[in-house]
């Protein structure tokens, strides 16, 4: 089996970040995990948003739900979020000192609605013009099956990263195309890239995973100690460690404050 370092190896990183920047605004990377494994991953969400709706736990409406608090739900999502080929990509636009700004499972039911047209967080939390640089968020999104013409494959328009600006209603819906792969593979986007789901008209959930990186200095979208598990930081790796932020915050206090060093020779200091 080809392992991930090989594929991280095989890619054309530089090639790949300068289509997400200057070119479409997006790529897909197929057979990052296999279709065992993207099976596997997905009956795990499945089960996952079963148990939080017993518990009254799990946010959705008009046939769309999510799961957060990933990293601390299975071992396969705390690989998922630090996968060395993806990494290579994202690092090579943000730099190597990122965060995860988010990390939740979407599941569209049959006869789930687009949900609206969008550009990623923190675009959307500001006022166009938006900066074009630096980048600010780099999505990747998972496809745990195969993204289809009918099952809710997302809909980009491509070069849109370019413009900088809020979704135009009317240019989305003439220029915008449905990104299908197979289950295993990972898009990854600029986060100015204007995008969408499309509607479900198929007769079974179409679920995907959802990660948002960010430059360490925005604020990140969700709670990364939502459903916390210490295990999990005391085995992680220091990637992981470092994308949750975990080595600025107190390891003494629940509610965890930052912890930031200045220089002896730090002017105000």
């Amino acid at each position: 089996m080809v392992t991930n370092k090989q594929i991280a190896e095989s890619i054309d990183t530089k090639n790949l970040a300068n289509e997400i920047l200057h070119g479409k605004g997006y790529v897909i990377i197929p057979d990052l995990l296999s279709k065992e494994e993207a099976a596997a991953t997905r009956s795990l969400i499945l089960a996952l948003a079963e148990q939080e709706r017993q518990q009254n736990k799990l946010i959705g409406q008009d046939h769309k739900e999510r799961v957060y608090g990933l990293i601390y739900k299975g071992k396969i999502f705390e690989s998922l979020v630090q996968n060395p080929t993806l990494l290579s990509v994202v690092e090579s636009i943000l730099g190597e000192d990122i965060i995860l700004g988010g990390f939740s499972a979407h599941i569209l039911h049959p006869g789930a609605q687009r949900m609206g047209i969008h550009v990623d967080y923190p675009y959307w939390a500001m006022s166009p013009p938006f900066p074009t640089f630096p980048v600010l968020e780099i999505q990747v999104i998972w496809l745990m099956e195969d993204f289809t013409a009918d099952n809710g494959a997302p809909l980009f328009v491509a070069d849109s990263q370019k413009l900088a600006d809020k979704p135009n209603p009317s240019r989305f819906e003439e220029l915008s195309q449905k990104i299908t792969g197979s289950a295993g593979s990972a898009i990854i986007s600029h986060g100015l890239c204007w995008h969408d789901t499309s509607t479900n008209n198929s007769d079974r959930a179409r679920i995907s995973l959802l990660a948002n990186y960010t430059p360490q200095y925005i604020h990140p979208l969700e709670d990364n100690l939502y459903d916390h598990q210490s295990e999990v930081i005391e085995r992680a790796t220091p990637k992981l460690k470092q994308l949750l932020r975990h080595n600025f915050k107190s390891p003494q206090r629940q509610i965890f404050n930052m912890k930031c060093e200045l220089p002896d020779s730090h002017p105000n200091g």
